[in-house]
């Protein structure tokens, strides 16, 4: 086995875990608010608690990926593991909403194990193989957004979200073994210049088309977030068919079982994108992922629109699923296309960019969404969310498919 496809199978499972103990996690953020004491405008500090990690990450992201084209995305790995895990296990401690909030953002400034793991493989592996490994590694970490929550919703009721919060801790450490003992990387000579982050920033921005990629990526995660403020709040005001229910009681007993349903819930469009991937990962490599990423969008935008009218559990679930179908077109197919539009040296500091571009998104999107769901109740958010995806697609059929060729961003006589 080459080393490529060694770093591939490690950082799959690096990511599936790292992905597992996030949403063991986040789903159940804002009950875990509620339990803290937060009454007044829960959704909107769900959503503020929720994205200030991901306001954090922004700033920090170019530096971090800067200093891995420098020294190596493997040493960021390490750096971004171990910060996570030691964040994990201090929330599990804190007894004040703010204290979540502090740690929330320290773990935002010192995190990028996905990212990382992402540039990794498409700076390492041949370049006939760059798409089809960035699905693959995207499945790892959609099979750890499947399996979370369901672990999750299960410990937080037989033993509650601080010892998940714990588990979740103890997922990261083993990533970052795996890693260190597993992991080899490539460093290369061009990637090693020394450049500011600054400059780096204007020639990502002067690029017509790596810029389109960076605002559609603020888009579609600004898209996908918006919900998480208020999906685990709004799940339970739902009707619970009469099967859901015997489910609930054959695992849990005569209790409503609320965090294992909506730990399943949640789980759903990761489930879809595991399913699919593979398969739309090789249908963008015949008709360009810029067009695959377009007709993902176009689909999720007119998936989430119906959920904001569901009244019962088992219609989230159908729809959450069909969503989860269109949307495993979307991210793998940006990382793709950015792997397509900048040149193997300037890749760690264009997925660092690209990572501060998700992040704003993951400010915007679940901030926006707590506050459309105070003010005019969550099933608004449904709407809005919807709305952002279509024009999303209507923006990457306009300046990605349509748009013009221009040369490999970051190429050594640019740099």
């Amino acid at each position: 086995m080459d080393q490529a496809r060694r770093n591939l199978y490690v950082l799959w499972v690096g990511n599936f875990l790292t992905a597992c103990s996030f949403s063991l996690v986040m789903p159940f953020l804002p009950r875990f608010i509620a339990e803290l004491g937060v009454t007044a405008n829960l959704y909107t500090w769900s959503g503020l608690i929720f994205s200030v990690t991901f306001l954090s990450s922004s700033i920090m992201a170019p530096i971090w990926g800067n200093l891995a084209d420098r020294y190596g995305r493997r040493p960021m790995l390490i750096r971004a593991g171990v910060a996570i895990s030691i964040v994990y296990l201090l929330m599990s401690f804190v007894t004040s909403h703010v204290q979540l909030f502090w740690l929330r953002l320290l773990n935002g400034a010192f995190s990028g194990f996905i990212p990382s793991a992402v540039a990794l493989v498409a700076t390492n592996t041949p370049e006939d193989r760059v798409g089809r490994y960035l699905a693959i590694l995207q499945t790892g970490m959609a099979t750890g957004t499947i399996l979370g929550p369901l672990l999750g919703g299960t410990l937080a009721e037989l033993l509650g979200i601080r010892w998940t919060m714990r588990v979740a801790s103890v997922l990261v450490l083993i990533s970052v073994l795996l890693v260190i003992f597993l992991v080899r990387e490539r460093v290369l000579g061009a990637g090693k210049a020394r450049t500011s982050v600054l400059s780096d920033l204007k020639l990502a921005v002067s690029n017509r088309r790596l810029l389109a990629l960076m605002i559609s990526a603020l888009l579609i995660q600004a898209s996908l977030q918006s919900l998480q403020p208020i999906l685990s709040n709004f799940i339970p005001t739902l009707a619970r068919e009469g099967w859901i229910a015997a489910v609930t009681r054959s695992l849990f007993g005569e209790g409503e079982a609320t965090d294992f349903v909506v730990g399943f819930v949640f789980s759903l469009p990761a489930i879809a994108t595991v399913l699919t991937a593979p398969r739309l990962a090789r249908a963008g490599e015949r008709i360009g992922f810029a067009r695959l990423l377009s007709a993902g969008l176009l689909a999720a935008g007119l998936l989430i629109l119906p959920q904001s009218l569901v009244q019962s559990i088992g219609w989230l679930i159908l729809l959450r699923f069909v969503f989860g179908i269109a949307t495993a077109a979307v991210q793998p197919s940006v990382n793709a296309a950015l792997a397509e539009v900048v040149h193997p040296s300037f890749r760690g500091r264009a997925y660092g960019i690209n990572t501060s571009a998700n992040n704003l998104g993951s400010v915007l999107g679940p901030s926006l969404g707590g506050w459309v769901a105070d003010a005019f109740g969550p099933r608004a958010v449904f709407v809005v969310t919807g709305l952002v995806m279509l024009a999303a697609s209507a923006w990457v059929q306009r300046m990605l498919v349509h748009g013009p060729e221009e040369p490999l961003v970051g190429a050594p006589e640019e740099v």
